[in-house]
């Protein structure tokens, strides 16, 4: 597909351009419609807004929008003026807006450097247009199983997009036998990161959804085990094993609600780093954005020195102040997800209040029976767990499975109206954690910025 000739590519930008600036001062946000309009008017205006454009796309099921924060924050810290599509619209034609909108009128690229979400179903649509200089692979869980079905299919999407793109440079988890798999039989460059054994433990996998060895069909076993299916694996039938990681976290040292101190090597050398955002999740989000930032041939030393000053992105572990009350809100969407915000809620040694969502709609997934697969045990079983408001279009679903799980019907309230919920949260003199899932985080996140005067999430 050929470039737009020029009136092609002034009249798409202009319909982006005033597309976008309608929606947003109507307060939607304006996040694919202009992508939409654009695109028709010039079907190839993509190959125009990125000619010459350093490219990182972030795929995978969970830490996408954390790590492209980071990325983009690495980026900028070593002086590259990038773009981030933070209003998380990830789909192609979100991309798309994002993009166009921040070209000049004759569709020129004002930043040289970009840092793209791109959900796993749109990479393959993406790189039809741009190719990107490097694709960064978070991980692949159970998620959206109505959308998707099982992982083995959001894996199949994953690879149809890296087939298309052979001199992108990939980026994979190293422990993440899933993602890793995209690197045989493909001619493009890998850059790995993950964490060192030290890290992990010698404990069962929870999550068993890595399938079988895609070399030969043999089962798994690990040397060692982080969380869900992440770890040392290695096929006991024909070998196939985990690579060693380019850039390896090899201590987590401390951990707190405020951020998480590490020991991390990358290029030979072992140096302390200090992520301003806790939990082990994270910890993998910040190996991605070094290893991401190596493969864009950006300053890995800045990289690293940058993670101590990232800030939160919007849901996720964002910060929210409740009349001098600390709110933190952590997205959770799968059993993987969610089983880790509990772990790290429970290590903190603190009493608080929990604030529970689940909404089932077609952003979220119609399937909520992940619900089940969860260890909501591990949050119930809790003493310091003092509190727990449920909501939600799922509510009565979600305190059943809290019952089930040991929650004590004293400390569990429903609640329909988040801004009620907010004036009962303004009252709490304990810290408190919100765990919601996407769309009912859109809501409870509208009332927390009503009541606190939190910027919108596009801006």
């Amino acid at each position: 597909m050929k470039k737009p000739n020029v009136i092609q590519t002034i009249l798409s930008v202009a319909a982006c351009k005033l597309t976008r600036g309608i929606l947003r001062h109507t307060g939607r946000g304006g996040t694919a419609v202009p992508g939409i309009v654009a695109m028709k008017l010039a079907g190839n205006i993509l190959s125009a807004v990125t000619d010459g454009m350093q490219i990182v796309v972030v795929t995978g099921t969970n830490g996408k929008t954390t790590t492209c924060n980071m990325i983009e924050h690495a980026c900028t810290s070593a002086g590259c003026n990038c773009l981030l599509n933070k209003s998380g619209a990830n789909l192609l034609h979100g991309i798309a807006a994002d993009l166009i909108s921040n070209a000049t009128w004759l569709g020129k690229p004002k930043y040289p450097y970009a840092v793209l979400e791109c959900d796993e179903a749109a990479l393959k649509q993406f790189v039809s247009y741009v190719t990107p200089k490097a694709i960064v692979v978070t991980n692949l869980f159970s998620d959206q199983v109505d959308r998707y079905g099982g992982v083995e299919n959001t894996l199949k999407e994953i690879r149809t997009g890296v087939e298309k793109s052979p001199a992108s440079v990939l980026v994979l988890n190293a422990e993440e036998p899933l993602s890793a798999s995209l690197a045989l039989n493909v001619p493009n460059k890998t850059v790995w990161y993950g964490l060192d054994r030290g890290v992990g433990t010698r404990g069962k996998v929870d999550l068993s959804d890595a399938g079988v060895c895609p070399v030969c069909g043999g089962e798994y076993a690990y040397d060692f085990h982080i969380y869900a299916h992440l770890g040392g694996y290695r096929c006991t039938k024909c070998g196939y094993h985990r690579p060693e990681p380019d850039v390896c976290v090899t201590s987590i040292d401390q951990m707190t609600s405020q951020g998480t101190r590490i020991h991390l090597r990358a290029d030979g050398k072992e140096q302390e780093a200090q992520i301003a955002l806790p939990a082990v999740y994270n910890v993998y989000n910040a190996a991605a954005a070094v290893a991401a930032a190596k493969a864009m041939e950006v300053s890995v030393v800045k990289a690293i020195d940058s993670l101590a000053s990232v800030r939160s992105s919007f849901g996720r572990l964002e910060t929210f102040d409740l009349k001098g009350n600390r709110l933190q809100m952590i997205l959770v969407k799968n059993p993987a997800g969610c089983n880790q915000a509990f772990s790290y809620l429970t290590s903190l040694d603190e009493d608080f209040t929990a604030v529970l969502c689940l909404n089932n709609r077609t952003g979220d997934g119609h399937d909520f029976s992940w619900i089940n697969d969860t260890n909501y045990e591990m949050l119930c079983s809790d003493p310091h767990v003092k509190k727990i408001y449920v909501g939600g279009d799922r509510a009565q679903d979600l305190f059943a499975r809290l019952q089930r799980a040991g929650a004590s019907e004293e400390i569990m309230e429903l609640f329909t109206d988040y801004q009620a919920l907010v004036r009962l949260l303004e009252k709490e003199s304990r810290p408190i954690y919100a765990l919601p899932n996407y769309t009912s985080m859109m809501e409870l996140r509208q009332a927390l910025m009503q009541a606190t005067g939190t910027k919108d999430f596009w801006e």
